[in-house]
C-alpha cells in the first residue's frame, strides 16, 4: 500500500511540475531561513554556558544610589573581592579582573602590537571559570608578579612554533615571563581573554592599598562561585550592603547607598548593558525579534504551501470520484493526500539543508555569528526538523484530504462539484494572513533603518566631523609636554586646532563619587568625568551656558576647578546654570574645587544612552588622546604629515589613528547588523508570499479561462481582463494593510523604547510599506493576468 501511495504521488507531482516547484521552493526557503535564524538564536543563548558549574557563577555589580540619580556599573571596587571571601561563607571562590587595554607588547625587535583584552587577575580565575591551560600550571601561573598567560592564538602570533613558556614578552617596557598558554576560548564568552597577567603588580601600589578610598571606585570586574544549595535570595540581600561594614559612616554623610547585586554569568551577554561592560553585549530584544521573524517566515511559507495545495486539490476531484466508484474507502484516500504532502515537505527539507550549506558563509558575514553546521545533525536537531516537517506535511494535507474524500462520487462525475465558496474563502484568508505578516515585516524594516539613520545624523551637541584622533597608548605619555606636542601638529596649515584629553566622545568616560561642600544637606552622588585640556571645548565646538571655560593663563584652573553640563545642574538641584557658578565640589579622585562654568549637554555616549551628568576637569596626568581638527581637501598629505610627526615624537610606538565620526558610528554596528539581517529576511518573507501569489494567480486564471474567453468575444479589452483578475488580489492586500498597520505600530513602539533618543512613528511608514507590498503583489499577478488576457478565446471556447 505504501508503495502505491508513493507511486501515485510521484505521478501527480510529475503532472504538475510548476505547482510542485513553487510549493517545494517556497517551503524550502522558509525552512532554510528558520534554520539560519535558529543558529543565531542558539548562539546568543549559549553565552558562558560552557563553564563548569555555570549556574553557580555570578558577577557582582553595583547600583550607586543618591538623591539625584542611580548609576549602575558592571565594575566594582578593589576591596570588594576580599570582603566577599572574608564576610560571606556562601562564597566558594572569588576573583577580580582589571581590564588593561591598549598596551604595547613586544617580542624581540620584529614583533610589536598594541593588545586589547589584557586583564590583570589572580590564579583564582582558573577555579571560577573553565579556562583550560594547554601549557603551564593554573595554580602557580599567575602567583608571581610580572607573569603572563597567553591565549593560544596570541602565543602563536608572537612565538610561532617556538615553545612560549619561559620566554619573555615586553609589555610597556617591562619584561613579563610567559607562564602558561590558554586553550582558545569559545566564541560565546562575554569575556574575550587575550592575555592574563598577575594582579600583584597593582596590589603593591599605594592607591590600591588605600582601602577606604578604593571602596568608592568602579574599576574591577568581580566574579564569585557560590557553594551548592545556598539560600540565594538571602545571600543576595546580605551582599547588597557589603560596603556598609567598611565605609557605612561616610556613605551616610554623603547620603549615598552602594547596593551590590548578582548577575548570573549566563545572563550577562543578553540581559546586561551596564556602564563599563568588558565587551559590547548582545540584545535580548534582537533575539526576540528574530525569533518572531523566523516564526512569521515559516508561517508564510506554510500558508503558501497550504494555499497552493488546497487550490490544486480541486483538480483532483474526478480522480477521487473514480477511485471511490471502484471501491476505495475514505481512509486510503486521506492517506494518499498525506503521503503526497509528506513527500513534498521532505523534499523541501532536503532542499533547505542544501541552501543552508550554500549560504551559511554569507550569513556569517551578515550577522557576525559563527555557524557550526554540525549542530544540524545532532539527534535533537534531526528529531526537531523531521518532527516539524511531518507535522507541516500532515497539517497542509488535512483540509483537502478530508474535504475531497467526503463527497459523493456521483456528483463529481457529473461535474457538479468544485471547491466552492468554502475553498475560495479559505484561500483568501490565507493570502490576507501572508500579506499581513509581510506588511508588518516591511514596516518594521523601514523603521529600523530610519532609527539607525537618525542616530547617525542627529545633532550630538558637538562637532565630530573632520576630527582625527590619535590614541596615546602602550606606556607612552604626553603629560610632560602636551602643549608642545599640540603645537607640533598645528604647524601644518591644514590642522586648525589640537587638544588632548583622557577620552573622546564615544570612547567611554571615568566615574567617581562627588559631593557638594559647604552645604547643610550634603548631596553626594556618583558622576561621570571627562579630563580635558584648555582647548577641548573649542575644538569640539561645545557651547557655554554660564560662567567661563578653562583658561591656561590661570594656574588654579588645572588644579582646583570644574565645569559641569546642564544635566549635572539639575542633578544637584539648582534652579539655573548661573546658580552653579562658584559652588564647591569634593571628588573621589582627590580634588576639591569650584565650578567655573556650565556647558551645553552633548552626547558623549551613543544616542542609545541618555545624556547624564558629566563633570570636566583639567587633569594632565590622564591625557592619552590627541584630537586634531583637519581640513579634508588635502587629507592625504595632511595624514602623511601627521604620521611623520608621530614617528618623530613617539619613535617606539606604532602610528594609529581614527576619524571620530566613523568611530562614533561604530557604536551602532550591532544595530546595523540586525537591521541588515532583518531586511534580508523581510525580503525572503515577501518573496515566499509572492511565490504563493503567483501560483494562486495561475490557478485562478486557469479556472476562469472560459469566462475570459466569453468576455473577450463580447468585446472586453486586455486592460479590462487584467483589471478583473488583479482586482481581487488588490482587495486582499488592502485588507491585510488595515490589519497590519495597528499591529505594526504597537510592536515598533515597543522596540523604540530601547532607545533613549528615538524618532516618531510617522504615518508615511505604513503608506510606503503598503504601497510597496501592493506593487510587488500586482507585479507578481500581472504576468498571469496579461497572459490570460492575451489568450485566443477560440482556444478556450472550442469545446463549448
Amino acid at each position: 500500500m505504501l508503495k502505491n501511495y508513493v507511486t501515485i504521488a510521484l505521478r501527480n507531482i510529475s503532472r504538475h511540475k510548476g505547482y510542485t516547484a513553487l510549493n517545494v521552493a517556497g517551503l524550502a526557503v522558509g525552512i532554510a531561513s528558520c534554520i539560519l535564524i535558529f543558529f543565531f538564536i542558539r548562539n546568543e543563548l549559549s553565552y558562558d554556558t560552557y563553564h563548569q558549574d555555570a549556574d553557580r557563577i555570578y558577577r557582582v555589580a553595583i547600583d550607586i544610589q543618591s538623591k539625584a540619580d542611580n548609576r549602575i556599573f558592571a565594575k566594582t571596587s578593589a576591596p570588594l573581592v576580599e570582603a566577599l571571601k572574608k564576610d560571606f561563607p556562601q562564597v566558594e571562590e572569588a576573583v577580580q579582573l582589571w581590564q588593561w587595554n591598549s598596551q604595547l607588547v613586544k617580542y624581540g625587535e620584529e614583533k610589536s602590537f598594541y593588545e586589547d583584552n589584557l586583564f590583570l587577575t589572580t590564579p583564582d580565575i582558573f577555579t571560577v571559570f573553565t579556562i583550560p591551560l594547554l601549557k603551564g600550571d593554573s595554580r602557580t601561573a599567575l602567583s608571581r608578579p610580572l607573569t603572563v598567560v597567553l591565549a593560544e592564538e596570541t602565543a602563536r602570533k608572537y612565538f610561532g612554533q617556538e615553545e612560549p613558556v619561559g620566554k619573555m614578552l615586553k609589555i610597556n617596557d617591562k619584561q613579563y615571563e610567559v607562564t602558561g598558554v590558554m586553550a582558545r576560548l569559545p566564541y560565546n564568552s562575554h569575556l574575550n581573554l587575550n592575555m592574563l597577567t598577575s594582579i600583584t603588580m597593582l596590589q603593591n601600589e599605594a592607591w590600591y592599598q588605600d582601602e577606604a578610598a578604593n571602596w568608592h571606585s568602579t574599576m574591577f570586574f568581580t566574579y564569585i562561585k557560590v557553594k551548592e544549595n545556598i539560600n540565594l535570595p538571602l545571600f543576595e540581600k546580605q551582599v547588597a550592603t557589603a560596603a556598609n561594614a567598611y565605609v557605612g559612616d561616610l556613605l551616610k554623610e554623603w547620603v549615598v547607598n552602594y547596593v551590590f547585586f548578582l548577575q548570573p554569568v549566563t545572563d550577562i551577554h543578553l540581559h546586561s548593558n551596564l556602564s563599563g561592560e568588558a565587551e559590547v553585549p548582545g540584545s535580548a530584544m534582537n533575539v526576540y525579534i528574530l525569533s518572531v521573524v523566523a516564526v512569521l517566515i515559516l508561517l508564510i511559507a506554510s500558508l503558501n504551501y497550504i494555499n497552493l495545495t488546497t487550490a490544486q486539490a480541486a483538480n483532483r476531484a474526478k480522480e477521487v470520484g473514480i477511485r471511490k466508484v471502484v471501491g476505495a474507502s475514505r481512509t486510503p484516500l486521506v492517506f494518499q493526500f498525506i503521503a503526497e504532502s509528506l513527500l513534498l515537505t521532505l523534499a523541501a527539507l532536503l532542499m533547505a539543508l542544501g541552501m543552508v550549506y550554500t549560504v551559511h558563509p554569507w550569513f556569517e558575514a551578515l550577522s557576525g555569528q559563527t555557524i557550526d553546521l554540525g549542530q544540524v545533525i545532532t539527534p535533537q536537531a534531526v528529531v526537531t526538523l523531521l518532527g516539524a516537517t511531518v507535522l507541516l506535511g500532515i497539517s497542509s494535507a488535512a483540509y483537502p484530504a478530508l474535504f475531497l474524500s467526503s463527497f459523493r462520487p456521483v456528483s463529481v462525475l457529473k461535474g457538479k462539484l468544485s471547491m466552492g465558496a468554502k475553498g475560495a474563502t479559505l484561500r483568501k484568508v490565507l493570502v490576507v494572513c501572508q500579506f499581513t505578516i509581510s506588511l508588518m515585516l516591511m514596516a518594521g524594516t523601514i523603521m529600523v533603518y530610519r532609527q539607525l539613520n537618525f542616530m547617525k545624523n542627529e545633532n550630538l551637541g558637538f562637532s565630530k566631523e573632520q576630527v582625527v584622533v590619535l590614541p596615546v597608548r602602550g606606556g607612552a605619555s604626553i603629560k610632560e609636554n602636551y602643549e608642545q606636542i599640540k603645537n607640533e601638529f598645528k604647524s601644518h596649515s591644514s590642522i586648525a586646532e589640537a587638544t588632548t584629553s583622557a577620552s573622546v566622545p564615544g570612547r567611554g568616560v571615568d566615574n567617581f563619587a562627588i559631593a557638594l561642600m559647604d552645604e547643610a544637606d550634603d548631596k553626594g552622588q556618583s558622576m561621570y568625568y571627562l579630563f580635558v585640556d584648555f582647548d577641548f571645548l573649542k575644538l569640539y565646538n561645545i557651547g557655554l551656558v554660564a560662567g567661563r571655560a578653562f583658561d591656561k593663563t590661570r594656574a588654579t584652573d588645572a588644579e582646583s576647578t570644574f565645569m559641569i553640563n546642564e544635566k549635572a545642574v539639575k542633578a544637584f538641584g539648582w534652579a539655573s546654570p548661573e546658580e552653579a557658578i562658584g559652588k564647591k565640589l569634593s571628588t573621589g579622585f582627590g580634588r576639591d574645587g569650584e565650578i567655573i562654568g556650565v556647558y551645553k549637554d552633548f552626547h558623549y555616549r551613543s544616542l542609545q544612552a541618555p545624556i547624564e551628568p558629566l563633570v570636566m576637569a583639567v587633569n594632565i596626568a590622564r591625557f592619552n588622546h590627541i584630537s586634531l581638527k583637519v581640513q579634508t581637501k588635502e587629507i592625504a598629505s595632511t595624514m602623511a604629515f601627521v604620521e611623520k610627526k608621530w614617528k618623530e615624537l613617539f619613535p617606539n610606538h606604532p602610528f594609529e589613528y581614527f576619524f571620530l565620526d566613523e568611530e562614533f558610528n561604530k557604536q551602532y554596528a550591532a544595530d546595523e547588523k540586525i537591521g541588515r539581517t532583518f531586511l534580508v529576511f523581510t525580503g525572503i518573507a515577501i518573496g515566499v508570499a509572492c511565490l504563493g501569489l503567483f501560483g494562486l494567480a495561475t490557478f485562478t486564471a486557469a479556472q476562469r479561462t472560459k469566462e475570459i474567453g466569453v468576455r473577450k468575444v463580447l468585446g472586453a479589452t486586455v486592460p479590462n481582463i487584467v483589471l478583473l483578475l488583479s482586482r481581487e488580489f488588490t482587495r486582499l492586500v488592502i485588507i491585510a494593510f488595515l490589519i497590519a498597520t495597528p499591529l505594526s505600530y504597537v510592536l515598533i513602539d515597543k522596540w523604540l523604547e530601547n532607545f533613549a533618543t528615538r524618532i516618531g512613528i510617522g504615518w508615511d511608514t505604513f503608506v510606503i510599506a503598503g504601497a510597496g507590498v501592493l506593487l510587488i503583489a500586482l507585479l507578481t499577478v500581472s504576468y498571469q493576468s496579461i497572459k490570460a488576457a492575451l489568450a485566443n478565446p477560440v482556444q478556450s471556447l472550442r469545446n463549448e
